[in-house]
């Protein structure tokens, strides 16, 4: 997972937990409108979980609901990266964008003694960063890099009152907890170590990184939606490049496991329920001799996710020009 990846997303308590909160006590529109707030504050950044690489990404997740319908999750994401050093030099800067958009849809269990069908929730995301840094190279095996990027985001409800309960209860506060769009900047500083070194044949890489993100919304169509949150992202990463004997495209074949661990803190730990995330998955690997069309590595895979109640995958294309 890439901390420089800084979408923010606010979802579920569109769909169940503000309608459970609701069935569970009558509450004034000052209560509801904190206990609001406060779900949008711990769902911000969950979409840092789902950008486990630097790569051209798209990824299907689902996160297990007790008594209510999962939430799932659609991502396409693009991110590059462009280094101004050669490869020796003991200092590279270099700078990174990217771009992302995400789906995210869930449900609400309607009461039993409501009549209708469960309501229905779709928030949308889309998300630009930018962002720049230095590598620095402490030997030929082992490189430390700190980044500072910034994200803009902007994130649509749309929620449907589908029951008698969600429409004399809920409906009165749409536009207000339903039925917006949010824009928020997200700022992240990252510090990285890296590792690369050959073990025989493999070409082993291993990454340790820490990521903290802050939000702050810049503009809502909802005079109570708003963000001011904090949350952290602790990840490992080790993989190992293994060449297995064949050819393409003139070019030798090596396939490239991979194991992730990322430790999640903060708000966005509190807003999924989630605090560790687990990744496992490989990649195709072609080295050219020579460039085939502009690049001179070319790489697919796919990848396993899951964590606590949540589970999904990726697949993913990358290369290095």
């Amino acid at each position: 997972m890439s901390g420089r990846s800084n979408c923010s997303v606010i979802l579920f308590f569109l769909s169940w937990s503000l309608l459970a909160h609701a069935q569970e006590s009558s509450t004034s529109r000052g209560d509801q409108q904190r206990f609001a707030n406060e779900r949008i504050n711990e769902a911000v950044n969950t979409t840092t979980l789902f950008a486990s690489q630097d790569v051209l990404a798209t990824g299907q997740f689902a996160k297990r609901r007790i008594d209510q319908p999962d939430t799932r999750y659609s991502m396409v994401r693009a991110p590059f990266e462009k280094r101004f050093a050669d490869p020796e030099d003991r200092w590279q800067p270099y700078v990174y964008g990217s771009g992302a958009l995400l789906r995210v849809s869930s449900g609400a269990t309607r009461p039993r003694e409501a009549e209708g069908q469960d309501d229905f929730s779709t928030s949308k995301l889309f998300s630009l960063a930018t962002g720049g840094g230095m590598y620095l190279r402490i030997s030929d095996e082992l490189k430390l890099a700190a980044s500072v990027a910034v994200a803009y985001s902007y994130l649509q409800n749309s929620y449907d009152f589908n029951n008698t309960f969600s429409q004399e209860v809920l409906l009165p506060d749409d536009g207000l907890f339903y039925n917006w769009n949010l824009q928020v900047l997200t700022y992240s500083p990252t510090i990285r170590a890296l590792y690369e070194d050959w073990w025989g044949e493999s070409l082993v890489n291993a990454t340790f990184a820490y990521s903290q993100l802050f939000n702050d919304s810049v503009a809502s169509s909802s005079p109570v939606i708003s963000i001011d949150s904090a949350s952290g992202v602790l990840w490992m990463r080790t993989s190992a490049t293994q060449p297995i004997g064949l050819e393409a495209f003139s070019a030798p074949v090596a396939l490239r496991p991979f194991f992730q661990w990322s430790n999640i803190s903060g708000k966005a730990a509190d807003g999924l329920n989630l605090v560790n995330l687990f990744e496992i998955g490989a990649d195709v690997v072609l080295n050219f001799q020579e460039k085939f069309l502009v690049f001179s590595q070319m790489h697919w895979g796919g990848s396993y996710v899951t964590g606590d109640s949540f589970e999904g995958y990726h697949i993913g294309f990358g290369g290095k020009f």
